[in-house]
């Protein structure tokens, strides 16, 4: 059956798009592949009838098999509406299944879509996995700070502590020094998550007028891992949104 596949890629390329199909159409059962290109060649009419459902049909065979390319196509499908209304839920759904699987654009997606549904955890877990897979986009809403590669201290004080009073330090932090800091100038910010370790992770969402302070200039972020340095840890990791 590569035989086939691997012939209709050379038909394709030779722009013959009716031979190319049909060789993908005799490839398909099984092979998710072809089922892609089968569904891409009807989104354009090349080889085929222009049609969005035929293609949405073809992602569905090919996301049952675990296809990350038809899942993330498949949230395309439903965010922009392309088969009728807008349905955001569905659009996350299969988002979620590719960005699960790895597939690094429906991790940046899943992200800015639980953004959007104020869901700041998820949102912030999908944005920095896809910021360490070297997606630019997820680069430039998730802040990474930290000093921890040349940290030559730790706080034994805070690291014997259990998970429960180290978080209860991290937030004390917040609510005594940063947000009353933050306040002056109107902004506000939230604790999204706390994760203990060797390197304590604290993820933190901008809010009121510091909301885009992780787009402008390092001052803000600078400010807040002094804090946390200084309070808590030298080897902390602050994952500003």
């Amino acid at each position: 059956m590569s035989e086939i596949f691997n012939k209709a890629i050379q038909e394709f390329e030779s722009k013959n798009y009716i031979g190319a199909y049909g060789l993908f159409e005799e490839a398909a059962p099984n092979n998710p592949d072809a089922m892609v290109n089968l569904a891409i060649m009807h989104m354009q009419g090349r080889g085929c009838t222009q049609s969005y459902e035929l293609a949405k049909s073809w992602f569905l065979k090919a996301a049952e098999l675990g296809s990350t390319k038809a899942q993330h196509s498949l949230g395309i499908f439903y965010e922009k509406g392309m088969l009728g209304s807008i349905d955001e839920d569905e659009a996350l759904k299969y988002y979620k299944m590719g960005a699960d699987s790895g597939h690094v654009d429906s991790q940046l997606k899943t992200g800015i879509l639980y953004k959007q549904k104020g869901n700041n955890a998820e949102a912030m877990r999908y944005l920095i996995t896809a910021a360490y897979n070297d997606n630019k986009q997820a680069q430039e809403i998730i802040t990474y700070v930290s000093n921890s590669s040349i940290a030559t201290e730790k706080n034994e004080i805070f690291h014997a502590l259990d998970a429960i009073k180290q978080r209860a330090l991290v937030e004390n932090l917040i609510e005594t020094k940063i947000r009353p800091t933050l306040a002056i100038d109107g902004g506000g910010i939230e604790l999204v998550n706390y994760i203990p370790g060797e390197k304590p992770q604290v993820w933190l969402n901008y809010q009121g007028t510091c909301s885009g302070c992780h787009l402008g200039s390092t001052s803000t972020a600078d400010m807040l891992l002094n804090h946390f340095e200084t309070m808590i840890d030298k080897n902390v990791v602050l994952y500003l949104m």
